[in-house]
C-alpha cells in the first residue's frame, strides 16, 4: 500500500522535469536581473571597496604587484598588510587593478576566472568599456600621485589628498566592475562569498539583502516548489495530474505571496511609526484589513486560474463548474489569511529585535508553522469527507495529513520571510552609510551638486562662500568637534533622541561641515554643510539631497555653552504621509565622556538632564507661534477693525 502511495504516473514526472527546467531558466535570468541593477551593483561594490579586507590568493598575483610597486616607486610604497596606512591602502588598490582590469588591458592570464566564466568575465568588459577605460586612466594618475607622495621626504598634505583620491577612484570603480561579474556569475548570497573567497576577498560582511521582489519571488517559487513535492512524495497522499499540480500549487503560491506582501508592509509601516517604542499596541485593524484583501485576492485566483483554461478549451459549463468547485472548497482561503496576521506579528516583534538572523528565522519558522496548523485545523474540519477522498488514500488520516503538511510549508515560509526581513533591517542601516560615503567619494558618486550652489564652494580655500556666510576657517575653529544631539522625537513626545554629530571644516568643500553618527534611527542619519551669517548669533546646519531639506537652526555656542534652537524636518508619522515637523533640539559639546545616547525614556540616567536642557530652549532660542483664536466680538470691535483696516 505504501509503495502504491508514493508511485508516480508520467505525467506528474513530465511535469516536475518542466518545473525545474522552468526554475532553471528563472534562476539565469535573475542572476542577470540582479547584474542589472545599479542599487544592487552599487551596494556590492562599496562593500568590497570600503569594508571587505583583500589579499592576493595566488602568488603570480602578489608578485606582479611587488615588481610593479617596487619597480616604479619603491620597497617604501609596497605593504600588504591591512594596517590602514598609505603603502596599505596603496597596495591593495594596485592589486584590485591587476586582479580585475589590468589583465584585460594588457592581454594577460587572468588569475580568478575559470573556463565557465572567461566568457561571462569578457561580456562584463565589454558591456562596461568606458567603465574600464576611465579606471585605466585613473590607474595612471594613481601611480604618478604614488611616486610624488612616497618618493618625497615628508609629504604635505596636498600630497596626500591627491593620493588618496586616486586610492578611492581606482578602488571603488574596479570594485564596481567586480560587483557586476560576481552579481552575474552567482545569484545567491553563498556562491557570491565563496566567488569572492577565491579571488582574495574577506567577504564574511558583506552583501546584505534587503526584502523586496526578489526575496518575494523566491518564496513564492519555494512555496509552489515545495506544496508540488507534498502533493507528489507525501506517503498517504493521491497525486492528481500534472496540469492539476501545477494549477493547485501555483495558485497556493500566489496566495502565500500576496501574504507576504501584506505581512511585510504592514510591519515596515507600524516600525517606522513606532520605532524607539516599547509597549506599542500591534496594528491587528490594519493586519486584520491586509488579510481580508489578501483572502479576496486569494478567491479571485481560485475562480480565475480554473477558469480561463477552462474558457480556452470552449467548456460550456465552465463558469458553473469553476464556481461549485470553489464552493466545495472555499475554506482554503483561510491559510493566506492566517498566514498574513501570523508573519505580520512575527516580523514586528522579531525583526526588531537585537538577536541573529538564525535566532530569528528558527522562532520565526516555528511561529509560522504552528498558525499554519491552526488554520489548517479548521480547514480540514470544514472540508467534506469527499473532497479529501481525492487528494488522499486513506480519508480517515486526510485531516491529520493536512495540518502536517501545512506546518511544514509553515515553517519554511516563516524561515524565509524572516530571515530577509531581518537582514532588511541591516541592509536600511547600509543604505545610510552608502548615501553618507557617495556624499565623500568624488570616485564613487556624485559630490552634493544640490549644495553647491556657488563656483567658488568647489575652490579649496580657508574662506567659505559667500553662501554659507563668507567665513573665514580661523573664525570657526572654536565651533569644531564632536556634540550630543538631542531632542523630542515626532512620535512620541515624551521619548528623547540623542545622538551625536561632528563638526568639522572641509578642505574640498571650503566650509564648516557636519556629520551624524551614532543615531538608534540610523535610516534617518543626514550629513550637510554649516551656514553662518554675518552679525546673527545663530548657524544652520542644512541638508540638501534629491530636492529634500532639512534645517537645524541653533545659537552660537559660547565657551562651555550648548548650542539650542529649533530642528524643521519632515515626519512621517502614518508611515506613508510625510507631514512638516518641527522640535527644540540642543547640541551640547563633548567633553570626555558621551552620555548617553539612542531613544531615551523617562527613567534613563541622563533624560532628566537632556529634558531640562530642552526646556530652557523656548522662548530665548526659538519659540512655536500659534494660530490665532476664534472669539466673539462686539458690534463696537467690528467698527474698530474695519476702520483700522480701512486705514492700512
Amino acid at each position: 500500500m505504501l509503495s502504491s502511495a508514493i508511485a508516480l504516473n508520467s505525467s506528474s514526472i513530465l511535469f516536475l522535469i518542466g518545473l525545474l527546467v522552468v526554475m532553471a531558466y528563472g534562476w539565469h535570468r535573475l542572476r542577470i536581473h540582479l547584474a542589472a541593477i545599479p542599487r544592487e551593483v552599487n551596494r556590492l561594490a562599496f562593500e568590497l571597496a570600503e569594508t571587505a579586507n583583500f589579499q592576493p590568493k595566488s602568488e603570480r598575483l602578489r608578485a606582479r604587484v611587488t615588481k610593479i610597486v617596487t619597480e616604479s616607486i619603491g620597497p617604501q610604497a609596497l605593504n600588504f598588510e591591512p594596517d590602514g596606512s598609505a603603502a596599505a591602502r596603496f597596495t591593495r588598490s594596485v592589486g584590485l587593478y591587476w586582479l580585475f582590469v589590468g589583465p584585460n588591458s594588457q592581454g594577460m592570464r587572468f588569475e580568478f576566472a575559470g573556463a565557465r566564466t572567461r566568457a561571462t568575465y569578457s561580456w562584463i568588459m565589454q558591456l562596461n568599456e568606458a567603465t574600464a577605460a576611465h579606471v585605466n586612466a585613473r590607474y595612471e594618475e594613481l601611480m604618478q600621485a604614488a611616486v610624488a607622495y612616497f618618493t618625497t621626504p615628508d609629504p604635505p598634505r596636498e600630497l596626500a589628498e591627491v593620493l588618496n583620491r586616486s586610492i578611492s577612484e581606482v578602488t571603488h570603480l574596479t570594485c564596481s566592475l567586480i560587483a557586476r561579474y560576481v552579481l552575474l556569475c552567482n545569484a545567491t548570497k553563498g556562491k557570491r562569498r565563496q566567488r569572492l573567497a577565491s579571488m582574495g576577498f574577506d567577504a564574511s560582511r558583506t552583501m546584505t539583502i534587503r526584502f523586496g521582489y526578489d526575496q518575494w519571488i523566491a518564496t513564492i517559487l519555494g512555496v509552489i516548489v515545495l506544496s508540488a513535492s507534498i502533493m507528489v512524495f507525501m506517503p498517504g497522499t493521491l497525486p492528481p495530474s500534472g496540469g492539476h499540480i501545477l494549477q493547485i500549487s501555483i495558485t497556493f503560491g500566489l496566495s502565500i505571496g500576496f501574504a507576504v506582501i501584506g505581512a511585510v508592509m504592514v510591519a515596515q509601516r507600524f516600525m517606522a511609526r513606532h520605532e524607539g517604542e516599547t509597549n506599542a499596541y500591534p496594528p491587528m485593524a490594519e493586519l486584520t484589513a491586509a488579510a481580508l484583501i489578501v483572502a479576496g485576492l486569494s478567491v479571485a485566483l481560485r475562480i480565475v486560474t480554473p477558469l480561463v483554461p477552462a474558457l480556452i478549451q470552449g467548456s460550456n459549463s465552465a463558469l458553473s463548474d469553476v464556481v461549485a468547485q470553489f464552493a466545495e472548497r472555499w475554506p482554503g482561503v483561510l491559510i493566506p489569511f492566517a498566514c498574513t496576521i501570523s508573519l505580520g506579528l512575527l516580523c514586528i516583534y522579531l525583526g526588531a529585535r537585537p538577536w541573529s538572523q538564525i535566532r530569528v528565522a528558527t522562532l520565526g519558522a516555528l511561529g509560522n508553522g504552528l498558525a499554519f496548523m491552526a488554520a489548517a485545523l479548521v480547514v480540514a474540519w470544514m472540508l467534506s469527507d469527499d473532497l479529501l477522498a481525492q487528494f488522499y488514500w486513506h480519508p480517515d488520516h486526510a485531516r491529520a495529513l493536512l495540518v502536517i503538511t501545512s506546518g511544514l510549508i509553515g515553517l519554511a515560509i516563516g524561515a524565509m520571510v524572516l530571515a530577509a526581513f531581518k537582514r532588511s533591517e541591516r541592509a536600511r542601516h547600509y543604505d545610510t552609510e552608502l548615501a553618507a560615503e557617495s556624499a565623500r567619494s568624488p570616485g564613487f558618486a556624485a559630490l552634493l551638486a544640490g549644495e553647491e550652489l556657488d563656483p567658488a564652494a568647489t575652490l579649496k580655500s580657508d574662506v567659505a562662500a559667500r553662501n554659507y556666510g563668507g567665513y573665514s576657517r580661523a573664525l570657526v575653529a572654536d565651533l569644531e568637534g564632536r556634540y550630543v544631539c538631542f531632542r523630542p522625537t515626532f512620535g512620541h513626545g515624551g521619548v528623547i533622541n540623542a545622538y551625536l554629530i561632528d563638526l568639522r571644516w572641509d578642505e574640498a568643500a571650503s566650509c564648516l561641515t557636519f556629520e551624524e553618527m551614532n543615531r538608534e534611527d540610523a535610516g534617518h542619519t543626514e550629513q550637510g554643510r554649516v551656514y553662518i551669517p554675518d552679525g546673527r548669533p545663530f548657524i544652520s546646519l542644512v541638508t540638501v539631497a534629491r530636492g529634500a531639506i532639512r534645517l537645524i537652526t541653533v545659537s552660537r555656542p559660547a565657551l562651555g555653552e550648548s548650542a539650542r534652537g529649533l530642528i524643521m524636518t519632515l515626519s512621517n508619522p502614518s508611515g506613508m504621509h510625510f507631514t512638516p515637523a518641527s522640535a527644540p533640539i540642543v547640541l551640547k559639546r563633548v567633553a570626555d565622556k558621551i552620555p548617553q545616547l539612542g531613544f531615551i525614556q523617562a527613567g534613563a540616567p541622563d533624560y532628566e538632564a537632556y529634558r531640562q536642557e530642552l526646556e530652557t530652549v523656548t522662548p530665548a532660542f526659538g519659540f512655536f507661534a500659534s494660530s490665532p483664536r476664534s472669539r466673539l466680538v462686539t458690534t463696537s470691535e467690528e467698527a474698530r477693525l474695519s476702520l483700522a483696516s480701512q486705514k492700512t
